[in-house]
């Protein structure tokens, strides 16, 4: 609508010039020295739109003639961002369909030219990584550093997650001098307290605990989980009895309870043969939350009459009738009170829904207790046939 009625002032000025000259032309007279230059109106007119248009277009064609390298360049870059685009997007599609060595050339390929050059190099890095080239690999990360130097941070999480599986001493090595350059940086804090814990540093995640919770760095969820791992770690390297007892008094009545910081202080004491009160401990962690390393240990104690923990041991057979390990459990629990077809029955049904080499030993013993050496024997030779080397809780 607004052009419409640009359009129509344009015309009926236009218009109304024309008339005017039609009635009237004029004249116009022009003196310099001795020259003298008359014309009508209309033409002066006529001659002053042509010279405005006509220098207007000689302007517009210089200054395309000015900036056309500058164009030109702009024109070039923008062809190479659309080709390194087009080969990103093969590369993605490469990734998806698995085909990691046509996704790394594709990737890599425009790396250069690509406005996003750093995700081409680590992305062709993982690519590299995932067949096993690790030369290529470790020369893309080197050009990634040499080419976007700000982008340390972001690369060194790459490299260390990268190296982790065949490296993880120098992929620790590598985010623990992220986290001192950046000590409150929330992903390498993550990254950094995942690396400690699988490693089983404990002392050093128990020191950079409070700055992981300062920070956030972490959920709550994964909070707590790493909170539990750290108090079971402690407790499982404890190198004596000492330090065992008093890591044990540290912790109140709830983190007592907890079956993963549990079952490592009841392994320990198995071990070091001081059952006193485990079997209660057990029993009221597993009232809260099942666990099978538990129920495992629960089944080793040996403290104490075996018939008493048997009876308690059944009633979990409701909600649990198919769990192997609480059938092994059961079945020591029943040999143990000379109850021997019962822990048999109890035993065999462990092995039918997973065939163990431990459950196979404890069921040859279980006949041999009884004193049925042949069966033992015969039970022995099938452990070693189908079993060998396998182990109940890996």
């Amino acid at each position: 609508m607004r052009l419409i009625l640009i359009w129509a002032i344009v015309f009926l000025v236009g218009t109304g010039l024309a008339t005017l000259l039609l009635y009237d032309n004029g004249q116009v007279s022009m003196v310099w020295n001795d020259w003298v230059i008359e014309t009508s109106l209309s033409f002066l007119v006529a001659a002053v739109a042509v010279a405005f248009i006509s220098g207007y277009f000689l302007i517009r064609l210089f200054l395309n003639l000015w900036h056309l390298p500058v164009f030109w360049r702009h024109s070039r870059r923008l062809h190479r961002y659309s080709k390194a685009e087009n080969s990103m997007a093969k590369g993605m599609i490469a990734l998806e369909y698995g085909d990691w060595q046509t996704a790394e050339k594709q990737l890599i390929k425009s790396a250069k030219q690509s406005e996003a050059g750093l995700v081409h190099y680590l992305s062709a890095a993982k690519m590299a990584h995932n067949q096993k080239a690790y030369d290529r690999r470790d020369q893309y990360l080197q050009q990634a550093r040499d080419e976007y130097v700000s982008d340390y941070v972001t690369i060194g999480l790459v490299e260390a997650r990268l190296l982790w599986e065949e490296q993880p001493e120098v992929a620790l090595s590598i985010l623990e001098t992220l986290h001192e350059q950046h000590p409150k940086h929330i992903t390498i804090l993550a990254e950094y307290s995942l690396a400690l814990r699988q490693l089983g540093l404990w002392k050093r995640l128990e020191d950079l605990l409070p700055v992981i919770k300062k920070t956030r760095a972490i959920d709550k969820t994964e909070l707590l989980a790493l909170e539990h791992s750290l108090l079971a770690g402690k407790l499982a390297t404890a190198m004596d009895e000492t330090t065992l007892d008093a890591l044990w008094a540290e912790l109140n009545s709830r983190q007592k309870l907890i079956p993963q910081v549990l079952v490592e202080y009841v392994e320990q004491r198995i071990g070091r043969g001081q059952e006193v009160g485990l079997a209660l401990l057990i029993e009221k962690a597993l009232k809260k939350e099942w666990n099978d390393r538990l129920v495992y240990q629960y089944g080793r104690l040996t403290l104490g009459p075996a018939f008493e923990r048997l009876k308690k041991a059944e009633m979990w057979l409701k909600d649990q009738e198919n769990n192997p390990v609480l059938l092994l459990s059961l079945g020591r629990l029943a040999c143990r009170s000379q109850l021997w077809g019962r822990g048999q029955n109890h035993l065999q049904e462990s092995l039918k829904i997973r065939p163990e080499v431990e459950t196979y030993h404890a069921l040859a013993q279980c006949y041999e207790a009884e004193g049925k050496d042949n069966q033992a024997a015969l039970t022995y030779k099938e452990a070693i046939v189908r079993l060998e080397g396998s182990s109940l809780l890996d």
